[in-house]
């Protein structure tokens, strides 16, 4: 089904709500459209000192939240009041109002939307605000100031905490307080939040959503590489605008960045890739999603952008033809809505060998010094510099038995086998495997297969190997820093080494390839 746009109004609709006057309030003064002046004025502040009855009768009943960051707080709001998810421009337009937390107005698909400061309205400092959710309210729609998306949970009404009495800091525009991740956080009110004297709203007539408010999945939309993606919000941890990363312990094609994230340094995914829709490469910076990993570990996916965040229902999803697409089993469906979005598998990502690898990495290095593995950690030793590709790594110079042209005459096997053809070596035939494509590291150009000049030439209990590389670069004394107790497949890195230059690279053990290879040998036999 797609998702219909209804006709567009000339111009957008903004309605003004004030607060209703209590016993002791005098009437408000009318105030004419012409005295708006186009930049913020003070404002009364709004009552924070509502009756005991009236807060229980606005606390949250439970339900699917969306769970976000302002400043360093914790926030909530029913999932039904959230139409959207959208990254703040450079500069927001003008807008006249008559609150000093209304700083400006955001054009969205042709609508003017009112923007609201909620860290200044809360009176919690200042934050990012990299960040501008949407919220119906008042009859309306108003774009609220964030940081950071944390995720969507289920809040049962046994799990919060209705406020009977709430200071000035969040006023009764707080319903109830929750907990979420051993950290405390406070429900908004929307209908409170409504109510604010001088808040403005536009008619929310861009986009009809009211059919996903109470049934199926939450899914959060965004794109990467220009592709539009969507992921069930219950697999993300959290989303991150535009940050700059760090430099990954090991060049690889997969691991692009680090992220730092509320403490912890979490790994960067070049996403296209992961997915098998291509490639983004090395950045400097990013935006990312957040994704939970098994046991509380976390690993990023690099994005361009979020777009959204909305309830799809399984009827609103279109099967994938059972052709190959991408990384098998990564891509689940296709969400018609403004534009087609490929969904993304959450039980693929948790399952997935190369994030669950990557994932443990932080974990893995900080055990082993912890158990002060100094022969893993401090050790010393020579290593060759290859050139894989465009990718540099380093073999242990131990494992070198000796470095050849590449053996003109061989005997090619063929595709389908672990070597790519066998030569005569010491009276021995030694299979010869193209190292670059082993790895699964892009070769610089179609045919760099057939191409690659140099063979090392490798032992490992008295079986030999030759292995195809694309040149040398040096050989260094450096230190081993291991990173997790074997390399994989999955081409996550064992161990790194940094050269003198700054540079890391993964450390690549020819030992354990010649001894997979046997054992594998042996199962078939």
């Amino acid at each position: 089904m797609v998702a219909r746009r209804p006709a567009q109004p000339r111009g957008p609709t903004y309605v003004m709500r004030q607060r209703p006057p209590g016993p002791a309030d005098s009437p408000p003064a009318a105030v004419p459209a012409q005295t708006i002046a186009p930049g913020p004025v003070p404002v009364p502040a709004p009552d924070f000192s509502p009756a005991p009855d009236t807060v229980a009768q606005g606390a949250f009943g439970g339900g699917l939240c969306g769970i976000f960051r302002i400043a360093g707080s914790l926030l909530a709001l029913p999932i039904a009041a959230i139409r959207e998810v959208t990254p703040r421009p450079a500069q927001l337009a003008p807008f006249p109002a008559q609150r000093a937390d209304m700083i400006g107005a955001l054009e969205l698909r042709g609508s003017v939307i009112p923007i609201m400061d909620i860290a200044q309205l809360l009176g919690l400092g200042r934050g990012e605000g990299g960040i501008i959710l949407i919220l119906r309210c008042g009859g309306g729609v108003i774009g609220a100031v964030i940081d950071e998306i944390c995720g969507v949970v289920e809040l049962d009404a046994g799990a919060q905490s209705p406020l009977a009495s709430v200071d000035r800091a969040a006023g009764s525009l707080a319903s109830a307080g929750f907990i979420y991740e051993g950290r405390a956080g406070a429900v908004l009110d929307t209908d409170a939040l409504a109510r604010l004297p001088g808040l403005v709203v536009t008619t929310d007539h861009t986009v009809d959503r009211t059919r996903h408010a109470e049934v199926g999945e939450p899914i959060l939309l965004f794109d990467c590489g220009g592709i539009p993606l969507g992921l069930p919000a219950s697999a993300v941890e959290a989303t991150v605008p535009l940050t700059r990363l760090g430099a990954p312990a090991a060049e690889t094609p997969l691991w692009i960045g680090v992220l730092e994230h509320n403490g912890r340094r979490i790994p960067v995914v070049d996403t296209l890739r992961l997915l098998g829709l291509g490639q983004t490469g090395r950045v400097s910076e990013s935006a990312s999603i957040v994704l939970r990993m098994p046991d509380r570990r976390l690993v990023a996916l690099a994005i361009d952008q979020v777009r959204d965040m909305r309830r799809v229902r399984g009827e609103e999803t279109m099967a994938l033809q059972q052709f190959r697409l991408g990384e098998p089993g990564m891509l689940c469906g296709l969400y018609r809505a403004e534009r087609d979005h490929l969904l993304i598998a959450a039980t693929a990502c948790e399952a997935d060998e190369r994030l669950v690898a990557l994932s443990m990495i932080e974990e893995e290095a900080s055990l082993a010094a912890q158990a002060g593995d100094f022969a893993a950690l401090g050790r010393i030793e020579p290593f060759l510099i290859a050139l894989l590709g465009e990718a540099i790594c380093a073999i242990p110079l131990a494992q070198v038995e000796e470095i050849i042209p590449a053996p003109v005459d061989r005997i090619e096997l063929g595709a389908g086998g672990f070597a790519e053809a066998l030569v005569a070596y010491r009276g021995r035939g030694v299979p010869l495997v193209d190292l670059p494509a082993r790895l699964g590291i892009a070769s610089a150009g179609a045919n760099a297969r057939q191409h690659r000049p140099i063979a090392i030439l490798a032992e490992h209990h008295d079986h030999h190997m030759g292995f195809l590389i694309d040149g040398l670069v040096a050989v260094e004394r450096v230190q081993l820093q291991r990173l997790a107790a074997t390399g994989n497949g999955a081409r996550v890195p064992a161990a790194t080494v940094r050269l003198p230059d700054g540079r890391t690279c993964e450390v690549i053990d020819l030992s354990a390839i010649i001894l997979a290879e046997r054992e594998a040998a042996a199962r078939a036999a």
